[in-house]
């Protein structure tokens, strides 16, 4: 059995939003894109705004996914792997349509749950063998992700992006 229509509607409103960006994106281009008719897309998911919401759930979720593989390896490999994902993600797309959904006024809720923050955190301790950083340092850690991110996407030099990307991770060594 594959994919079904309301999951294929979530991926084409993705594609399109990578591609076209969000100003370009429409429910006509989802549905085209979907090969499904406009009413359906408004069917299964709602309205534009509910379609857009689904949508940045599932690249927030994608984006954690990212950032736990990548600290499941340990030590310089996991930071390596790490800023790969951040690197990639800019590179794709992904994180400039996340920053545009976040942008958008009732499209995205608050984007860090204390689980998913005390995971980090404990991801970050077992990948470099110390204890799990506090979810203070857990969230200081992920903003600043974000921030090399939007830096790399402003066209900052990414050897200077990534240098203060390793001078963080020292700083939030014991």
């Amino acid at each position: 059995m594959g994919i079904d229509l309301k999951d294929k509607i979530i991926a084409a409103a993705t594609n399109v939003l990578l591609r076209e960006g969000l100003q370009g994106w429409s429910v006509d281009l989802v549905a085209a894109e979907a090969g499904c008719a406009k009413g359906l897309v408004h069917y299964h998911h709602g309205s534009k705004k509910e379609l857009l919401g689904r949508v940045a759930g599932q690249l927030a979720r994608d984006r954690v996914a990212r950032r736990m593989a990548a600290l499941s390896e340990s030590g310089s490999e996991a930071l390596d792997g790490l800023w790969n994902a951040l690197e990639g993600e800019v590179r794709s797309g992904a994180w400039a349509a996340w920053a545009a959904l976040t942008a958008e006024p009732g499209i995205v809720g608050p984007t860090e749950a204390p689980t998913e923050i005390s995971a980090f955190g404990a991801a970050v301790g077992r990948a470099l063998d110390l204890p799990a950083l506090s979810p203070d340092d857990a969230r200081l850690a992920n903003s600043a992700l974000d921030g090399f991110q939007f830096a790399l996407a402003r066209g900052a030099p990414g050897e200077a992006v990534h240098e203060a990307y390793h001078r963080l991770w020292l700083a939030l060594l014991p």
